[in-house]
């Protein structure tokens, strides 16, 4: 009877490759790593054992008992080990390290050890006939059933959580495990063909290059982790007690790339990253883009963490050097605790992304900026919801006009006002929905529900001779808003003329040849246009001559500056502007409206000096279309 070894020799070989190939190529910075290292290791030495202790089976007459019972003990302990590491490695791909549960998976390997222990007495493994012929034992079946056992549990787990590993992870485990069994059950069939070891091998070898390569984790700039890695990391680090994330940034990195050049600032960011390498021990490093820097710490004293800021404060007060170039770069230091600060990764890649302007170092305002960003997606999602049950409200602001002493138009207002959060403040979800870009169907629902309630309602009756409706700076850039407007219109049997769109100063001032062939398109239709915030700081009166501005709307900051609504009060200079503003502007043809109204003295003023229209709360406030209609009722009977 002779054993054939040639697919052990051949498993030794991918073997040497996968240790070269850690060692040398990837490292081994993490827990999982390490536990992959250590079953590589187990397989080397069963390999090794197998092919010593299968001649020794061979060429019994060529060796003594002792070398035979070593190789073949040795080989028995380890590649039954194989199968416990093998799982005790997928429970730190899991993040699951947990002592008790590591202890009960050992429980299946002891009854192997115990065998082993006991088989030099009772021979329940294996044992030698009289001339030396190596047998199996009564027992022996034993050692495929607790390998069995312990693929099927891990088999177990990476279907349970195949969504966590993902799919490739979870691919290439079950991948392992299949090709590990089928040639143990054809080794079973036939014994001399030892098999089992080389298709380990190649398992091995599928999860170096599946789940162990870090070449798509490894950022090439600086050699170290990328926030991929960090990601995946971070979905375990979630589920530590006592984990801690910092930050370190670089703010404005396009600036010093610029002013130094891509190649020398690469070489700096290099030495940035060795340098937070070393200073970081053992804990894990990131290169997260654009000069944002990760350090994740496992089990770290508060004590050191605050030594770590103290030493990249001073560190980054010194100047780093490339050649002839030397820089002192601001650095922006932020520590998050997991999970205590947050328990959502999404979270902590905003904040790790979010670039922080500054030209000194500081400490980031982490909790602070996560409640932010949390309140933020709150209002992202409560826009979604709003779009989707189509429940935002149109509320009406009145607009007196002087000389009739009647109220002749009204603005029209975006209210979001939901059932369990309330009313959320137009000045906190306009901007996010102008910067994910839902202010294009919000400003389409306004329009379409203006033009519904001057058509379907009685203010034309009562008086109205238009409705103000609001354009943010994204609906201004889009060329299809003629296209959606002109439908929404024709759909309501409606002129154009009856409504007037406002434009803020700071929309007029930004991507002006966009803005101005939007403006004359919708001219076109017959829309009027108001100027809105006039006198907030973007005035230019070069583009006023250029768009057909009928109403320009004065900023109520600038009359309360000339009659403040509280005490009525003022400065004089701030009156004397005021007054020859409205003057002016009506020298040129443009009917004023004056914002913010909230005295009768600040409206008899007004009055007196022949502004041609008031808005504010001395009037009304923002209300609701039924209670619009009953206002007018009484207002201009």
């Amino acid at each position: 009877m002779m054993y054939h070894v040639e697919y052990d020799i051949a498993a030794i070989c991918v073997t040497l490759f996968i240790t070269y190939y850690l060692i040398f190529k990837k490292g081994l910075g993490k827990h999982a790593n390490r536990v992959y290292f250590i079953l590589v290791l187990i397989s080397f030495i069963a390999e090794i054992s197998d092919v010593f202790g299968s001649l020794a089976n061979n060429h019994p007459e060529y060796t003594n008992t002792f070398t035979q019972d070593f190789w073949n003990y040795l080989y028995l302990s380890t590649h039954n080990l194989m199968a416990f590491a093998f799982v005790v490695y997928l429970f730190y791909l899991l993040g699951y390290e947990k002592k008790k549960a590591l202890f009960l998976v050992t429980i299946p390997y002891s009854v192997d050890l115990v065998l082993l222990v006991l088989n030099p007495a009772f021979h329940l493994l294996f044992y030698y006939d009289e001339k030396r012929t190596y047998l199996h034992g009564p027992a022996f079946p034993v050692i495929y059933v607790v390998a069995a056992l312990y693929m099927i549990f891990a088999i177990y787990l990476s279907i349970r959580h195949w969504k966590k590993l993902g799919r490739n992870k979870a691919a290439a485990l079950i991948f392992f495990l299949i090709i590990s069994f089928i040639p143990t059950i054809i080794q079973m069939i036939f014994p001399l063909y030892l098999m089992s070891l080389f298709f380990e091998s190649l398992g091995l070898m599928g999860i170096l290059f599946s789940i162990e390569n870090k070449d798509d984790v490894i950022n090439p700039t600086t050699g170290i982790l990328n926030r991929y890695a960090l990601q995946d990391d971070l979905d375990v680090a979630m589920k530590e007690i006592n984990s801690t994330l910092l930050l370190i940034k670089i703010p404005n990195l396009h600036h010093y790339n610029k002013m130094i050049g891509f190649e020398n600032m690469n070489v700096i960011l290099e030495q940035i990253s060795k340098w937070l390498e070393e200073e970081s021990g053992d804990s894990r490093c990131y290169d997260c883009g654009r000069g944002h820097f990760a350090v994740l710490c496992e089990d770290v004293a508060k004590s050191k963490i605050e030594d770590f800021q103290k030493n990249t404060f001073e560190r980054f007060a010194r100047p780093w050097v490339k050649g002839k170039i030397s820089m002192i770069f601001p650095v922006q230091f932020g520590v998050i605790r997991l999970p205590e600060d947050t328990k959502n990764v999404e979270n902590l890649f905003a904040l790790i992304d979010t670039v922080f302007d500054g030209k000194d170092s500081c400490v980031l305002d982490v909790p602070k900026f996560i409640s932010e960003y949390e309140r933020r997606v709150l209002i992202e999602n409560l826009i979604e919801k709003a779009l989707r049950n189509k429940s935002f409200q149109v509320y009406y602001q009145p607009i007196y006009d002087v000389k009739s002493g009647k109220v002749h138009s009204a603005e029209a207002l975006c209210r979001l006002i939901d059932e369990e959060h309330g009313m959320i403040p137009p000045d906190e979800f306009i901007p996010i929905a102008e910067q994910n870009g839902a202010i294009l169907e919000i400003g389409k629902f306004v329009f379409e529900e203006v033009c519904r309630f001057y058509r379907e309602g009685e203010i034309k009756d009562q008086g109205i001779k238009y409705l103000e409706v609001n354009l943010s700076v994204i609906q201004c850039m889009s060329r299809s808003l003629r296209i959606t407007f002109d439908e929404i219109l024709k759909w309501y049997s409606m002129d154009a003329g009856c409504i007037n769109l406002e434009i803020t100063e700071s929309a007029a001032a930004d991507n002006r040849e966009v803005l101005f062939e939007t403006i004359e398109k919708l001219k076109n239709s017959g829309f009027t246009f108001s100027l809105d915030d006039y006198g907030t700081g973007y005035s230019n009166i070069s583009y006023m001559y250029e768009m057909p501005f009928s109403i320009i709307k004065i900023d109520r900051s600038i009359l309360w500056k000339a009659i403040h609504p509280s005490n009525g009060e003022g400065e004089k200079n701030a009156l004397i502007y005021m007054e020859n503003t409205i003057r002016m502007l009506q020298e040129m043809g443009y009917k004023v409206l004056m914002e913010g109204v909230e005295t009768g003295k600040q409206k008899e003023y007004l009055e007196s000096i022949g502004c041609d229209y008031l808005q504010g709360f001395y009037f009304s406030k923002p209300i609701p279309g039924d209670a619009f209609e009953e206002y007018l009722r009484k207002i201009n009977r």
